[in-house]
């Protein structure tokens, strides 16, 4: 190797590293080939969602939720032939949904609500995730208030979803309208992230990241409040960000009327 060469280093004194974030950036834009592998899984992963709120019904185990994938969908998930890398679907109860990182048990027992049904998957690679709040009885007044709330917050941050939009101005937006109703207290998280090879990886979409959003991009949109003694309130949809949109890749019912199961 030639001295001149930008390779060479005659002494590591000399040397001038600099961290870039190329691979990073690699992953955040899909190919149309990732598209396609996150369409499959987002598409499973819609179908145990909905399956969930078929069966479930107050007295239902979080164990029974949990075997949804494999007791209606195994034949879909064996169309995954390279991995399973993650495959998880449960109902967080109210008990626990009001702390959306917490651990549910097996044997906890779902109650009339507010419960969230998560379902995350990664399978051949590739990450979609669907969740839904759900009542199995009708809910009282605040928590029909908090879940209008929710939506709207949804729609707020869908309707900002186009290419050249800062990630940052939406969680702005996002907790803007939180604040104004007086429940910027019972938010925990950030309203959305990437989607890809992991279940969470850039873009975050929240205050403190300026990149802009741009075509290929897939995120998660999930704006959620959190209440103790009534629970979470969240949906979640893995969207693709499109040349002048976005186009939701998961489906599920959304509004409440249709996610009051009794």
């Amino acid at each position: 190797m030639e001295q001149n060469s930008p390779l060479f280093v005659t002494n590591s004194v000399d040397a001038h590293w600099v961290v870039a974030d190329y691979v990073k950036e690699l992953r955040t834009i899909k190919s149309d080939y990732e598209v396609a592998k996150i369409e499959a899984v987002a598409k499973l992963t819609s179908s145990v969602v909905r399956s969930t709120l078929d069966m479930v019904k107050t007295g239902t185990t979080v164990g029974e939720t949990f075997q949804v994938p494999f007791k209606y969908h195994q034949e879909d998930l064996d169309k995954f032939k390279e991995s399973h890398d993650r495959t998880q679907n449960a109902v967080w109860p109210a008990d626990y949904s009001y702390m959306p990182h917490s651990v549910v048990k097996a044997d906890s027992v779902i109650g009339k609500g507010a419960n969230v049904d998560i379902a995350i998957f990664k399978l051949d690679g590739y990450a979609a995730e669907c969740e839904r709040t759900f009542f199995t009885e009708e809910p009282s007044e605040e928590a029909k208030e908090y879940f209008n709330i929710m939506m709207e917050a949804r729609k707020i941050m869908l309707d900002m979803l186009r290419p050249g939009v800062k990630a940052s101005s939406i969680e702005e937006k996002v907790m803007d309208y939180l604040e104004s109703r007086g429940v910027a207290d019972k938010v925990l998280h950030r309203p959305g992230h990437g989607l890809g090879l992991n279940n969470h990886e850039d873009p975050t979409i929240s205050r403190g990241n300026d990149n802009l959003l741009t075509e290929n991009m897939v995120i998660s949109v999930e704006p959620g409040l959190y209440v103790k003694g009534l629970g979470g309130f969240r949906h979640s949809d893995s969207v693709l960000i499109t040349s002048d949109g976005y186009r939701i890749l998961t489906e599920g019912p959304t509004e409440l009327e249709d996610l009051i199961l009794g």
